[in-house]
């Protein structure tokens, strides 16, 4: 199956004690997906993304970010689900990534190339207990991996 989606970009923020921090960014993305379905149960996307956007007050800031990645999911008979994704991300900024408006505009990632990752494991162990696994990484050509786990037991009663 083949898919696109787009959608446009607005995000402000006004302060008046730190107008340094304000910023009013309009911009576009474009995004492009190809997905294969091996059964009901699990499937395979290939996708790329294209934002611009751009802060119409202050610096000016104007970032372009591509992504390109893959995901996959799968929901097993014996009660459990798995999803994952990889990302390669390219980014490309004129401005001050460090100020509050770069990192909004960034995303939380840095300028150049950037890798994330995820897996989220989800088992129902009996008919009022299931467990979540989540694991999620990053890492950018200027920092250390990043790596964030999470377990969650939950109980319905």
């Amino acid at each position: 199956m083949l898919g696109i989606f787009g959608k446009t970009i607005q995000t402000f923020l006004l302060s008046e004690n730190f107008p340094e921090k304000n910023y009013t960014i309009k911009g576009y993305q474009l995004a492009p997906k190809i997905s294969y379905l091996f059964s009901k149960n699990t499937s395979w996307d290939l996708f790329y993304e294209l934002q611009n956007k751009q802060n119409k007050i202050g610096n000016l800031e104007t970032p372009l970010q591509s992504r390109f990645g893959t995901s996959f999911t799968y929901a097993g008979n014996n009660k459990l689900t798995m999803n994952g994704e990889v990302s390669f991300y390219q980014n490309k900024f004129n401005g001050n990534e460090y100020s509050p408006v770069g990192f909004q505009m960034l995303e939380g990632l840095q300028t150049g190339e950037n890798i994330t990752w995820r897996l989220l494991v989800q088992k129902n162990i009996t008919q009022f207990l299931d467990i979540n696994l989540n694991y999620q990484g990053c890492k950018s050509e200027s920092t250390q991996t990043i790596h964030t786990e999470n377990v969650q037991l939950r109980a319905s009663f």
